[in-house]
């Protein structure tokens, strides 16, 4: 089995960090999760009530930011390839392109 994570970093507010934390909790996973809320950057944790508000400018907040930006990268850049690979075949499979 794999080790789980040390964090689970939410792309959202409190709402998709409660969503995220109740999906783990049904397939039985115990990992700390926060989420980043886009507008303001407000960093939601499941035991606070409060948003934590870091600096603009705080190296926690960059590392946090990278993250995040890295896994929507990733994610598009994946959504792109299936897309791409289901066009493809689309093509490849049409009737249309067989010429006789």
């Amino acid at each position: 089995a794999q080790p789980l994570p040390d964090l689970i970093v939410i792309d959202g507010g409190k709402g998709q960090l409660h969503c995220a934390i109740d999906a783990l909790h049904k397939i039985g996973l115990e990992v700390p999760c926060i989420s980043l809320a886009k507008e303001n950057e407000e960093i939601y944790s499941p035991d606070s009530t409060h948003p934590v508000l870091l600096s603009r400018n705080s190296p926690a907040l960059k590392v946090i930011q990278y993250i995040r930006d890295e896994a929507h990268r990733f994610g598009l850049a994946y959504n792109r390839n299936l897309r791409r690979i289901k066009t493809n075949h689309k093509n490849i499979s049409s009737p249309n392109l067989i010429k006789t």
